[in-house]
């Protein structure tokens, strides 16, 4: 087995979920945590600030504790991806401005 590297395990990540978040964004499946950001606007909009403002509580720790600040930061990127997928705006965009921006 081939070892992809922690970028490409990183971008396969992400793109495996934003797969499953489109996924329930189609199928709406009952109970799904997915489904109620995608049924409420507000409520994706309120998570994704509480979790990047939690993100950076974490950070401005006088000491820092490497895992709350990453178990934070995957809350804030699964509610952005959420959000995106939301509105429709695939990661590939979001990858596509980033690269422009180099």
């Amino acid at each position: 087995m081939r070892s992809i590297g922690k970028a490409g395990a990183m971008a396969d990540t992400l793109a495996t979920l934003e797969k499953t978040l489109a996924d329930r964004r189609a199928h709406r499946p009952e109970g799904s945590y997915s489904v109620t950001l995608f049924d409420d606007p507000d409520l994706v909009q309120r998570k994704i600030m509480e979790e990047a403002f939690e993100v950076c509580l974490e950070l401005g720790r006088p000491t820092i504790d490497a895992d709350r600040v990453a178990s934070e930061a995957a809350d804030l990127v699964f509610h952005l991806l959420a959000g995106l997928t939301s509105v429709e705006v695939p990661l590939d965009a979001v990858y596509a401005e980033l690269e422009r921006r180099r």
